[in-house]
């Protein structure tokens, strides 16, 4: 990590997961973390969300990972990340009963905004993130949940792995977490 500032001097990333190793070298973990998270909003920084962008399947490294973050400054238990596990993933088939034809909610973990999609039963979908919204189509492939908006994201296709939460709540917005790939979104579907 130490030569990759060598060739990249500005990149966050690289200094966030210094962060994260140096965590038995206090100081230098903490002073990674302060370059790697400066000028964020204090809702992007803690365990949770860091961990957001580190879809481990392996909850022990994940544990190491989270850990790691704590001692390097970060306020937040790290038993509360998100547990990502082969045996909470959702097939097709639950994918498809759970969540077409309903609507699901959620919350931003960096800003902290509410977002929802509704999508009918033949994959039509209609999307709201703060006061913007779309619509477009939804269809699973390879136990995936896809979506593609009109204008959102520069229409681009997105698919994402669902897992349950087992330690997600309606109250929480976090019963299921969508994983991308670039990161983990908690939702819940909306009663």
């Amino acid at each position: 990590m130490e030569r990759f500032f060598d060739y990249n001097s500005n990149a966050g990333f690289g200094y966030r997961t210094s962060a994260m190793v140096y965590a038995n070298r206090i100081q230098d973990a903490r002073k990674m973390l302060e370059a790697g998270t400066k000028g964020w909003p204090n809702t992007m920084k803690n365990v949770v969300w860091f961990m957001s962008n580190w879809p481990l399947k392996n909850l022990q490294t994940a544990q190491r990972f989270a850990e790691g973050y704590v001692k390097a400054g970060l306020q937040v238990d790290p038993a509360k990340i998100f547990k990502i596990t082969a045996g909470n993933r959702l097939t097709g088939k639950e994918i498809t009963d759970l969540f077409f034809g309903k609507k699901v909610i959620g919350q931003t973990l960096a800003a902290g905004k509410r977002w929802w999609i509704q999508r009918s039963r033949d994959g039509e979908a209609n999307i709201h993130e703060g006061d913007n919204g779309d619509s477009g189509k939804s269809w699973v492939k390879n136990d995936m949940l896809c979506d593609q908006w009109e204008n959102f994201y520069e229409e681009l296709k997105d698919c994402w792995v669902i897992y349950r939460n087992p330690d997600g709540s309606p109250e929480n917005k976090d019963e299921y977490l969508g994983a991308p790939g670039y990161g983990i979104y908690p939702f819940s579907i909306i009663k």
